[in-house]
């Protein structure tokens, strides 16, 4: 996908899903990161060490908190700087890893080794196609439709 439709599904995704613009901002952002990073801490080619879900995961899992899920914007002011970081790198990690679930639904992703890449899911359309851009729009209507009955 590109950075536009990364950004657009992780957003709409986590929104929906949260009710929370911090947590779907700073998913949103690390939805960019795998594609960002790439050549500034890996010289490998796209889609290999930065698109690698084992560094998402485990960022989740170190940035976890239990309040991660429920916190609202006025707690997390009150909260103080640092939880405020930790929950937004959560996020941010989540967001990342949302990015490879994306890519993998257009082509392959590394799974078990960072530079070995597979094909995980069908492949539904190619990056940067008008098939991206109806999915895109397929999928914010399903959201919508989800989000207007909840």
């Amino acid at each position: 996908m590109t950075g536009v439709s990364h950004s657009i599904v992780t957003f709409a995704t986590l929104y929906v899903a949260t009710h929370n613009v911090f947590i779907a901002g700073s998913a949103m952002l690390g939805s960019l990161f795998p594609d960002k990073s790439e050549g500034l801490f890996w010289q490998s080619a796209h889609r290999s060490c930065s698109h690698w879900f084992v560094l998402y995961v485990a960022a989740l899992a170190f940035f976890w908190t239990p309040d991660v899920l429920s916190v609202t914007g006025v707690q997390m002011w009150q909260a103080g700087l640092i939880p405020m970081m930790r929950r937004f790198l959560f996020w941010f990690a989540a967001g990342g890893l949302l990015h490879i679930l994306e890519d993998a639904v257009c082509g392959p992703v590394p799974v078990l080794y960072p530079t070995k890449r597979m094909t995980v899911l069908p492949r539904l359309f190619k990056v940067g196609s008008v098939g991206e851009c109806l999915f895109v729009i397929a999928y914010c209507a399903v959201l919508y439709l989800i989000a207007i009955k909840l």
